[in-house]
C-alpha cells in the first residue's frame, strides 16, 4: 500500500525537509516568464561559467562569450600559455572586454599551477621551474613552502592571473594507485601542513585559492554511500582545515555533483548540500568541472548541459565548461531555459553569485585587471630572484630512501673505490616525453648523464624501452663499475615494466656486481614494495632538469639529502629504512611550570661547551616566563616523562607603529638531531607569528629579551647551513658582545672631559626634571629602534631615572639640551632590562651592562660618544660593580680602544617579511 507521506531516511546528514523558513523561500522562488528580458538570464547564468582558452588562437571566441554571454571566469590552459607578454595582453583584453559589456566585477583568471614538471606555467623559460607537491612534502620546511608559493603567486600575477586551482588536498590510504607527484602523499597531517603554507603565500600575494578535489563518501554495503565517518577520516581532514580556515573555494569531484537530481530531491538533500554545507558548515565557492571525467561519472550519456543543470541543482556554484565552443552554446541555452522554467531556482543563483562576490570583491580590483604592470619588466626579474630558491627547494627535496650499503656519498675516495681506475658509470633511463615540447629526439634525461660527467666520470647512457634490457644494455653493463637505474613517468601504462626491468637488473647482477643506485624521477610509491630487494634508492621526484642535478648533487656529496620519503603508510615491512627517519612529532605550547627545569638541561646539553653561555633555570625564568608578549614551542620525548628534545622561543616587540616578532631561540638536543624535530618548532613557531595580521616582520635572535642578536659566529657551519635551508639570510655584517673588569678601570684619555667640557660638553644622570625631554629626544632620533625607547620610558615605572646617563650639549640657538644617552644596569638593581640581558648575572653578580647608547645626529664623530660610554662605566664603578657588559653593538673599535675585549660573536640575520 502506498503512503503519500513523504519520503524520510535515517541518513545520518538529511534531515528531511527544509525547515518552515526554508519552505517559504522556496514557494517564493517563482520562475522566471519567457516575457522578461532573457540578457537578465545570461547574465545571471554566465557570471557563473568559466570557459576554458586552450589557445591564444581560441582568445576571440572567449572574448565574445564575455561579450554575449557574460561568462564570469578564463582558465588558462597549457597551451594557451607561449609567451608571457602575449598572455597579459590577452588578458588584458579580455578584462576590459569584460568591462565594456557591463561585468559589476572582474573576470576570475585562472590556472591550475601546482608547480612540478607537468604544471602549465614554469619550466626555467616561461616561469620559474618550482617543485611539485610531493617533492615539496618530502622537505621538511614550510617556510621554504611558503616562499616557494609566494614567489610562484608573483610570477603569475605578473601575468595578470588571479586565481589558482591549487593546492591538491587528496589523499587515499585505501587507493595507493591514487597518489602521484600531483599530490603530497599520504599522511592527513602533513598535507595540511604543505596547504597551509600555500595558502597563507597566496593571501599574502592576493591570489584566489581554490583547493580540490572534495571526494565523495565511499560506498558501503549494497552501495550506499558510507558517510557515517565524514568527520573522522582522514582523507577530509585536509579539506576540513581548509574549510575551518576560509579558503577561498574547492572543486568537487565529479561523483560529488553529477548524480541526478531525482536522486536528490532536486538537489536539496546532495551531498555538496549536505556534507560541505550543513556538516562542514562551509560558505565559499563549490566548482564543478564539466568534461569527460565527470560525463563519465554522470553513470548515462547526458549532454553538457544537462549535467551543467545537475551541477547547479546539486549545489555547485560555478561551473567550467570543458566542451566544444558550439556544445558550449548549447549547453548555456539548456541552462537559460531551466532557469525561466524554474528547475534552477533564482534563489539558487542569487546565493551563489554572493558566495562568488565575496570573494571578487576580497580580491579583484577593475585597476588592476585592466593596468596590469608590464610583464616585460616584472617577470624577467622575478625569474632572476627566484633561480637560487628553485634549485634550493630540489635539493632539500631530495631524498635518499635506502643506502644499505653506505654506498653514498660518492666522495673522491669513495669513487676511487667503486669506479676503480678508468671506471665507467651505464645511466639506464626510461623512454620518456620531455617536460616541454622541444626539438625532435630530445632526451629529458641527458641534463643527468651531463652533470654525472662533470664529476669527472665517464658515462655510457643507453634509454630502455618497455620492452626491457637488449643485447646493448647487457655489453653495455658487463664493462660498467657502477650502474645508475632512473624511473619516471608513474602514471604511464607502462610504468610496471620499468619496474620489471628494475628487479630483472638487481636480481640478476652480472660478473663483478658492480654498485647499483635506483633514482625515483617520479612518485616511488610504486616501487616500494620492491625496496627490500634494492641497497641504494634516492628519490628526486621528477625528471626537470633542476631535480635531476640536484640527485647528482645528492649522490656526490656536495649537497646533503634533507628530504623524507613523504609516503610512510605506503612503506613495507623489513624495508630497511629506519623509521626514526618518518618521526611526526608533537609541538607542545611550553609552560614554565611543567617545562622550566627540563628546558634548563636542555639548554645545559646544548649550550654547555661554552662557558661565556652559562644560564642557570632562575634567568632562563626571567627570559622564558613572559606572559602578553612571548609564546614558546617543545617538542618532548615520548619514551620519558617530562624530557624536553626541542625548545623554541618567540616574542614579539613594538618597532614604532609596526609589530615585529623574534624567533629568539631554537635548539634541540644533539642526539635527536636531524630528525624532524627542529622543523618542526620552526614551522609552528613561523606559522604562528605569520597567522598574527599586526606582525610585519620577524628576525632570527632577538632584541628584548635576548639570548642572542643573530646566530653565533661559534656555532657549527652545518648549524647555520640549517637555517639557510629555511629562508634566512646571512648578512655580511656582525653584531658584538663585549665586556671588561672595570674594578680599577680608567679612561685612557684622562682630557678627554677636560676637552669636552671646553666644547660645551657636560655629563650626568637623569632626574624627575629633565626625564620629559630624555623621552622627546629619544623620540625623535631612535623611535624606529625597536624595544629602544620603551627601555628609558620603563624608568619612569620603577623610579631608576638614574640609570639613564645623560650627555648635554649647547644647541644651535645656544640652549642646553640632550645630546646623547646611554642606559646602565645591573642584576641588582630595580631597572627591567636587567632581565632581558642575561650575560651580565650569567658572567658575575657585580657585573653591570651597558645598552642603548645614542647621540644625536649632529653630535656624532666628535668624541662625545666615547665621553659618554666613559661617564656610563665611572656610574657603574661608583655603584660599586666590578665589570662592564657592552650588549649589541657594531663598532667593535671603539669599545676595543676603552680596554673592551669580545665576549659574543653574533651573524647579522636579515629580517623577513610576513
Amino acid at each position: 500500500m502506498m503512503s503519500n507521506t513523504p519520503y524520510k531516511t535515517s541518513h545520518p546528514y538529511y534531515e528531511g525537509p527544509e525547515s518552515t523558513g526554508q519552505k517559504r523561500a522556496w514557494s517564493q522562488d517563482t520562475p522566471y516568464s519567457r516575457e522578461e528580458n532573457r540578457d537578465l538570464v545570461r547574465r545571471q547564468v554566465g557570471k557563473l561559467i568559466i570557459l576554458p582558452m586552450d589557445t591564444p588562437e581560441t582568445a576571440q571566441y572567449v572574448t565574445e562569450m564575455v561579450k554575449k554571454h557574460h561568462i564570469g571566469g578564463v582558465l588558462l590552459c597549457r597551451r594557451s600559455i607561449r609567451h608571457s607578454v602575449e598572455i597579459s595582453r590577452i588578458v588584458q583584453d579580455l578584462q576590459t572586454a569584460a568591462r565594456g559589456a557591463g561585468h559589476t566585477h572582474p573576470l576570475f583568471i585562472m590556472i591550475e599551477q601546482e608547480n612540478g614538471m607537468f604544471a602549465p606555467f614554469g619550466n626555467g623559460h616561461l616561469g620559474t621551474q618550482f617543485p611539485g607537491a610531493l617533492a615539496v612534502a618530502a622537505f621538511r620546511s614550510s617556510e621554504i613552502l611558503y616562499d616557494i608559493a609566494r614567489a610562484s603567486a608573483q610570477e603569475l600575477q605578473s601575468l595578470s592571473v588571479n586565481t589558482n586551482l591549487s593546492p591538491m588536498l587528496n589523499i587515499d590510504e585505501q587507493n595507493p594507485e591514487g597518489l602521484s607527484s600531483r599530490m603530497f602523499g599520504d599522511d592527513p597531517a602533513n598535507v595540511w601542513r604543505c596547504t597551509s603554507a600555500i595558502l597563507d603565500a597566496h593571501r599574502s600575494t592576493n591570489l584566489v585559492s581554490i583547493v580540490k578535489h572534495f571526494p565523495a563518501p565511499r560506498q558501503g554495503s549494497g552501495g550506499i554511500l558510507d558517510t557515517r565517518n565524514i568527520a573522522t577520516e582522514p582523507r577530509y581532514a585536509p579539506f576540513r582545515k581548509a574549510f575551518e580556515n576560509g579558503v577561498d573555494g574547492v572543486l568537487l569531484e565529479p561523483t560529488m555533483w553529477a548524480v541526478p537530481t531525482d536522486t536528490t530531491f532536486g538537489g536539496k538533500d546532495s551531498l555538496p548540500q549536505n556534507l560541505i554545507r550543513k556538516h562542514l558548515q562551509y560558505e565559499g565557492v563549490l566548482i564543478g568541472s564539466v568534461d569527460k571525467v565527470s560525463e563519465k561519472a554522470a553513470g548515462r550519456c547526458v549532454t553538457g548541459g544537462q549535467l551543467s543543470i545537475r551541477g547547479f541543482i546539486n549545489g555547485c556554484d560555478m561551473l567550467i565548461l570543458c566542451e566544444h565552443p558550439q556544445d558550449v552554446t548549447d549547453a548555456l541555452e539548456e541552462i537559460y531555459t531551466a532557469v525561466e522554467t524554474g528547475n534552477i531556482t533564482r534563489a539558487s543563483l542569487e546565493q551563489s553569485w554572493e558566495r562568488v562576490k565575496r570573494v571578487k570583491e576580497r580580491y579583484l580590483r577593475w585597476n588592476d585587471a585592466i593596468s596590469p604592470p608590464p610583464v616585460h619588466l616584472t617577470l624577467p626579474s622575478l625569474m632572476r630572484r627566484n633561480r637560487e630558491l628553485s634549485f634550493r627547494s630540489y635539493e632539500m627535496a631530495t631524498t635518499v630512501v635506502k643506502d644499505a650499503r653506505n654506498l653514498l656519498p660518492l666522495t673522491k675516495s669513495q669513487r676511487q673505490n667503486v669506479l676503480r681506475k678508468s671506471g665507467t658509470c651505464v645511466l639506464l633511463t626510461a623512454v620518456a616525453p620531455p617536460r616541454f615540447p622541444g626539438p625532435p629526439g630530445t632526451d629529458p634525461f641527458e641534463y643527468l648523464g651531463k652533470a654525472i660527467n662533470a664529476r669527472g666520470i665517464s658515462v655510457s647512457h643507453a634509454p630502455y624501452t618497455h620492452e626491457g634490457l637488449s643485447e646493448t644494455h647487457t655489453s653495455l653493463l658487463k664493462r660498467a663499475n657502477l650502474i645508475i637505474f632512473v624511473l619516471s613517468l608513474d602514471t604511464d601504462p607502462e610504468f610496471r615494466s620499468q619496474i620489471e626491468t628494475m628487479r630483472s637488473l638487481s636480481r640478476q647482477r652480472l660478473v663483478l656486481d658492480p654498485p647499483l643506485i635506483v633514482i625515483t624521477a617520479c612518485s616511488p610509491r610504486d616501487m616500494l614494495s620492491e625496496i627490500a630487494f634494492l641497497e641504494t634508492v634516492v628519490s628526486c621526484y621528477e625528471y626537470s632538469q633542476e631535480a635531476l642535478e640536484s640527485a647528482v648533487s645528492v649522490i656526490f656529496g656536495e649537497v646533503k639529502a634533507t628530504g623524507v620519503l613523504p609516503l610512510r603508510k605506503l612503506l613495507p615491512l623489513n624495508s630497511g629504512i629506519l623509521a626514526d627517519n618518518f618521526q611526526r612529532w608533537e609541538v607542545h605550547e611550553w609552560e614554565k611550570r611543567r617545562d622550566l627545569y627540563a628546558s634548563a638541561d636542555l639548554w645545559k646539553k646544548c649550550f654547555g661547551w661554552n662557558p661565556n653561555w652559562n644560564l642557570n633555570s632562575s634567568i632562563l625564568s626571567d627570559l622564558l616566563d613572559r606572559p602578553g608578549n612571548a609564546k614558546h614551542y617543545v617538542v618532548k620525548d615520548p619514551r620519558s616523562h617530562g624530557k624536553i628534545l626541542g625548545l623554541c622561543a618567540t616574542y614579539t616587540i613594538h618597532a614604532g607603529k609596526n609589530l615585529v616578532g623574534s624567533m629568539a631561540l631554537l635548539m634541540v638536543d644533539p642526539d635527536f638531531r636531524n630528525s624532524g624535530i627542529g622543523t618542526a618548532l620552526h614551522d609552528e613557531a613561523f606559522q604562528y607569528m605569520r597567522a598574527n595580521p599586526d606582525i610585519d616582520s620577524v628576525q632570527l635572535g632577538s632584541i628584548f629579551p635576548r639570548f642572542f642578536p643573530g646566530l653565533p659566529e661559534l656555532l657549527p657551519h652545518e648549524q647555520k647551513e640549517w637555517f639557510t635551508r629555511r629562508g634566512w639570510k646571512i648578512e655580511d655584517n656582525f653584531i658584538f658582545d663585549l665586556y671588561q673588569n672595570i674594578t680599577n678601570w680608567r679612561p685612557l684619555q684622562e682630557e678627554v672631559f677636560v676637552d669636552l667640557s671646553r666644547r660645551g660638553i657636560t655629563f650626568g644622570v637623569c632626574n624627575p626634571s629633565v626625564f620629559d625631554n630624555l623621552i622627546q629626544f629619544e623620540d625623535k632620533h631612535f623611535s624606529s629602534y625597536p624595544g629602544w625607547v620603551e627601555k628609558y620610558r620603563a624608568l619612569k615605572d620603577t623610579n631608576d631615572y638614574a640609570d639613564a646617563v645623560l650627555a648635554f650639549g649647547a644647541e644651535p640657538d645656544g640652549q642646553t639640551a640632550i645630546v646623547g644617552a646611554a642606559l646602565v644596569f645591573s642584576g641588582a638593581g630595580s631597572n627591567k632590562i636587567s632581565k632581558e640581558v642575561p650575560w651580565p648575572k650569567a658572567i658575575g653578580e657585580r657585573v653591570g651592562g651597558l645598552a642603548c647608547v645614542g647621540m644625536g645626529p649632529e653630535f656624532r664623530g666628535r668624541g662625545v660618544g666615547i665621553g659618554l660610554v666613559c661617564a656610563a662605566i665611572l656610574e657603574l664603578q661608583s655603584r660599586g660593580l666590578t665589570g662592564c657588559f657592552v650588549d649589541w653593538s657594531t663598532d667593535r673599535q671603539v669599545y676595543e680602544e676603552l680596554g673592551f675585549e669580545t665576549h659574543g660573536k653574533y651573524h647579522n640575520m636579515a629580517w623577513r617579511k610576513v
